[in-house]
Formats: C-alpha cells, sequence, structure tokens
C-alpha cells in the first residue's frame, strides 16, 4: 500500500474493547498511519494502563481511553459523546469487544446466554448505532469494521451460542453494507481463525493438542496474529479499501479450504504412510 493510501491522518477510530490483544494491535496499526484512537474497554486497570503507553508513543492528543460496558446502551452513548468531545469527528468503529463460550448447551446458564448475546449481538448493534448517528449528522463517508470469527461461518461444537452471535454479526454486516453504502459508509466483517494471543501462544509452546489440532486443519500451519488482523483493518479503513462492502474477510490461513476429505487424506492416510489406489467407484 503506498502511503497515501494509508494515510489516515486527521481520522478518529473508536476500538471497542481495546485492552485485549487485537484491540492493541488495531490501535496500534491506526496510530501508525496518522488516525487517533479512543480505546473503550471494561477492564479499567488494564486498559489504562495500555492508554498510557500508547499514548507515550503516539504523541500528545492521539488517543483517548474509555472505561464502558458495550452491553450497557448509556456506556455507550456516553463513549461515543466523550469520542466527539476529545476529537470531534468518527470516521472508524471497530466493534471488537467480544465474550466466548467453551461449554456444552445443556450446561449453560440464563447468564451465560445474556452475557454472550448482550456483547457480542447488542453490543455491536449498539455501538454501530451510535457511530451511524454521528457520521450521517456529519455526513462522514465512515468505516464499520465487524471483527466477527470463522466459527461464525462454520459453527463448533460445544460453542453454538458463540458461533450463533458471530454468524449475526457476519448477517448483520451484510445487511448495514447494504443500509448504509449508500450515505457513503463501508461496513465490513474479518473472520479470524486461532489468535495468536499469549495464551495459545503458551499453549503452542506446552504442546497442547487443543493448539495442534486446530492447526493440522490449516494449510499454513500458523495461528493468526494480532498485527495481521491490525493490517487489514487499517487497508479497510483506508482509500485503498474504501470500495469493498459487505465482505466477510476470513484470515485463518486457508482452514475454510482445508475442511472434509482433504483434511482427512492429509492428516490420517498420508502421515500414516498410506495410499489408497484409484478405483472407480460407480459415483460422481
Amino acid at each position: 500500500m503506498t502511503s497515501e493510501y494509508a494515510d489516515l491522518a486527521g481520522q478518529v477510530a473508536l476500538i471497542t474493547g481495546g485492552a485485549g490483544a487485537i484491540g492493541r494491535a488495531i490501535s496500534e496499526g491506526l496510530i501508525g498511519v496518522g488516525a487517533k484512537v479512543a480505546l473503550v474497554d471494561i477492564a479499567e486497570e488494564r486498559l489504562q494502563s495500555y492508554g498510557e503507553k500508547l499514548a507515550s508513543k503516539a504523541g500528545s492528543g492521539r488517543v483517548l481511553t474509555i472505561v464502558a460496558d458495550v452491553c450497557d446502551s448509556r456506556q455507550v452513548r456516553r463513549a461515543f459523546d466523550l469520542t466527539l468531545e476529545e476529537f470531534g469527528r468518527l470516521d472508524i468503529l471497530v466493534n471488537n469487544a467480544a465474550a466466548t463460550q467453551i461449554m456444552a448447551v445443556d450446561l449453560l446458564s440464563d447468564e451465560d446466554i445474556d452475557l454472550i448475546i448482550d456483547t457480542n449481538l447488542k453490543g455491536y448493534v449498539k455501538c454501530a448505532r451510535e457511530a451511524v448517528k454521528i457520521m450521517k449528522a456529519s455526513d462522514t463517508k465512515g468505516t464499520l469494521l465487524f471483527i466477527s470469527s470463522k466459527n461464525g461461518l462454520e459453527g463448533a461444537a460445544n460453542k453454538s451460542l458463540y458461533c450463533a452471535t458471530k454468524g449475526g454479526e457476519l448477517a448483520m454486516a451484510r445487511s448495514l453494507a447494504k443500509e448504509l453504502g449508500p450515505f457513503g459508509i463501508t461496513v465490513n466483517a474479518i473472520a479470524p481463525g486461532m489468535v495468536a494471543t499469549a495464551l495459545n501462544r503458551k499453549l503452542q509452546k506446552k504442546g497442547s493438542p487443543f493448539i495442534s489440532t486446530a492447526l493440522a486443519g490449516t494449510p499454513t500451519g500458523r495461528l493468526t496474529t494480532p498485527e495481521q488482523i491490525a493490517e487489514l483493518v487499517v487497508f479497510l479503513s483506508s482509500a485503498a479499501g474504501a470500495n469493498i462492502n459487505g465482505e466477510t474477510i476470513r484470515v485463518d490461513g486457508g482452514a475454510a479450504i482445508n475442511i472434509g476429505m482433504d483434511w482427512f487424506l492429509r492428516n490420517f492416510l498420508l502421515e500414516k504412510g498410506t495410499c489408497l489406489k484409484p478405483a472407480y467407484s460407480g459415483a460422481g
């Protein structure tokens, strides 16, 4: 990408889940191309600590930290109000806050269900609502980005509700892309595979079967890094990505193309030295 296309100087981004690994990488990526950022997270101590470090690198007046719960409409409105008060505009929303679940459906409590739906679906639409109000009022040709998951496309055992909400995010992004395109606002979703968070890196070093099984189904054999997600956010927010709208872009090492028999052949038969001779099966 040329410097012209990557230049987001003067633009303002609000990033939810800003204190997490993906949120931090996104904020650093956007700061790196000239944007100002408002970081929103519920984890106050972690948010403030990271915000101070980022501000010291970015320079004065480019980083705002806001403690808020995306499940709470009043806190969401306050976060957007504070962003406008500080920076005077909003160009980019990155919906990134998430609640996850690895649990059989029959073990889910009502509290579990509410948390996941309120964060992953209601939180996304509440933030999108406030961002769109601001962008329409100022006639801003803005960008909405939803950080979703490949699980929203494929589903996964013991993650049924999480997958349902992630699939809902993808449907929301496509619908909003149709709705907001005429206003010059683009909406896209990013669907990462397993991400190289600090925890997943530790598990990988320990030879965790959880990680090795996931990577066995990934042609590149690599975890997705937060920085790779951030680079895509920068691209989609820039002039280079201005006519990309309504897309779900996977960042998963090709896991989608490795589902089914191909995975079975590569990881079971071939690794065991087994070879199947060509034979007419009578079927297409």
